[in-house]
């Protein structure tokens, strides 16, 4: 299975980049393809629903997005939800330009969240952005994600509790994943 892994923070000491690097390890050491996309090298414009398509990076995120099976959006927490490099990337990559040459890239994927974060209670904040894209982009969430907060971390390491809840997440993702790969249908912007 191929996977992209879509790195948000643009923080130079991001933990959630942090678990975005231990997911893409996890994942290739099950034999799979996994690709990291950064959001800090490839910097997308604000959403303009025009210009944004000449765009390099556009253009990069969205074939790469588009050919992976399963998406996993590693974000940190930021007021209560998923950071606004996030939303910027959604808004870009999920639409399709008014000529028809490109199709939202979301459709149908397999999607998990890994969150990073201050606090323990705002374990829920991904949940406003996971049913967008469910609803959206008709896309398959991962009932389990990745939660970690500044209590899970050992230095600059995270603890085992969590580093098992990783390995559980990304095992449901290969499972969903590979379990979805046969489907029948094409997903589109519908109602």
């Amino acid at each position: 299975m191929r996977f992209a892994i879509i790195s948000s923070s643009l923080d130079p000491k991001s933990r959630s980049e942090k678990l975005a690097g231990e997911c893409r390890v996890y994942l290739e050491s099950k034999g799979h393809e996994a690709k990291l996309l950064s959001l800090k090298e490839h910097v997308l414009p604000p959403f303009d629903n025009d210009t944004v398509f000449q765009r390099e990076a556009y253009q990069y995120l969205h074939r790469e997005t588009s050919k992976a099976d399963s998406l996993i959006f590693a974000s940190p927490v930021y007021n209560w939800g998923c950071c606004g490099e996030l939303k910027r990337y959604i808004e870009a990559v999920g639409s399709t330009p008014e000529d028809g040459s490109l199709r939202g890239a979301f459709y149908d994927k397999v999607l998990t969240f890994v969150c990073a974060a201050g606090v323990p209670h705002s374990y829920m904040a991904y949940s406003a952005t996971a049913m967008s894209m469910m609803m959206d982009f008709k896309c398959v969430l991962n009932p389990y994600q990745l939660y970690v907060h500044n209590r899970h971390w050992d230095d600059d390491k995270m603890i085992a509790e969590k580093q098992d809840r990783l390995a559980k997440t990304m095992d449901v993702a290969i499972e969903l994943a590979e379990a979805l790969s046969n489907r029948t249908y094409r997903s589109d912007w519908e109602i």
